[in-house]
């Protein structure tokens, strides 16, 4: 561990909080004006204190969204490139790294959710690898460790599983997101994206390498495993027709006990087939048997981001 002074990670947090938000625009009924203005003025606010936000980018991507001509174009260019099926770059970072959905690497990220005490909201609808969630996370842990700089104390466990997170998930799933989207993106309404994509993918790796001083001893430690899984993933042409919506499944469905209030319910469509793929990868899905009514509960623990400064959608 170095005995430099510990850079100020509440930026970096803030701008991946920017980014988590900004990457969920279909669920989370952003519009055009959200992205023109506050996203662009934190993204400003932010270039003063991260240098890797050049004011060229911030520009283009200003440039991109003006080039809009309302929020139906916004989510347009997110359908083309992020959901409509086979899309060609889905957010799902296991898609890149592992070839298929709810493998390997999800329970990984999903181990690391939950040892701060994170998991995916009941209201998003999207599979825990998300980009967003991913960028959550690292915005609560990102604050965590700030936190205990403030009080003159190295978080040294959760420096090291936040560059973990970067080098083994993060940044080998962006850099296969980048190159679909580049390959995919060739049009106005999706070009805001591609500049979206290719700005957190530069603010991470950026990130990676001011945290890397600080755990020389995990990042010599790198699993080969997970290393060689990610080259031999985005070195071959995935096919991403077999990431689609799981609204038409025609898996079975099962009369579960709902493992929070213990009630008795048939598992929905979308249900049905995950935990038909988390059976077939020989995964327990147990944890996702829970009911209508107790997913939809504000008691369960939820990954909320941390509060911060940022203007964009207070």
């Amino acid at each position: 561990m170095k005995s430099t002074t510990f850079p100020d990670l509440i930026p970096h947090a803030e701008f991946a909080l920017c980014m988590a938000r900004a990457t969920q625009c279909h669920f989370a009924n952003i519009t055009l004006a959200e992205m023109q203005g506050p996203l662009i003025e934190d993204l400003r606010q932010l270039s003063n204190v991260l240098p890797t936000l050049e004011a060229g980018q911030i520009d283009a991507l200003e440039h991109a969204f003006n080039a809009l001509t309302g929020t139906q174009q916004l989510l347009l260019g997110y359908s083309k490139l992020f959901l409509a099926p086979p899309a060609p770059a889905p957010l799902n970072l296991g898609a890149y790294l592992d070839g298929s959905l709810m493998a390997r690497s999800v329970q990984a990220m999903e181990m690391l959710y939950r040892k701060y005490g994170l998991e995916r909201d009941s209201h998003f609808r999207e599979l825990p690898d998300h980009l967003s969630l991913n960028l959550q996370w690292l915005a609560w842990v990102f604050s965590e460790i700030a936190e205990s700089e403030q009080h003159n104390a190295h978080n040294v466990t959760a420096i090291s599983d936040a560059a973990a997170m970067l080098r083994d998930f993060s940044l080998p799933a962006l850099e296969g997101i980048r190159r679909k989207v580049v390959a995919a993106s060739g049009d106005t309404v999706t070009q805001p994206w591609r500049l979206l994509v290719e700005l957190i993918q530069s603010q991470l790796t950026n990130d990676l390498n001011i945290l890397a001083p600080y755990t020389a001893q995990s990042i010599a430690n790198t699993s080969i495993a997970n290393t060689s899984l990610a080259k031999e993933t985005l070195d071959s042409d995935l096919s991403m027709a077999q990431v689609h919506t799981f609204e038409t499944s025609d898996a079975p469905k099962e009369q579960l006990i709902c493992r929070s209030c213990g009630s008795s319910f048939e598992s929905s469509p979308v249900l049905a087939e995950m935990r038909k793929r988390l059976q077939e990868a020989g995964v327990s899905a147990d944890h996702m048997s829970l009911c209508s009514r107790c997913q939809n509960s504000d008691n369960n623990a939820a990954m909320k981001p941390p509060g911060s400064n940022i203007k964009a959608w207070q």
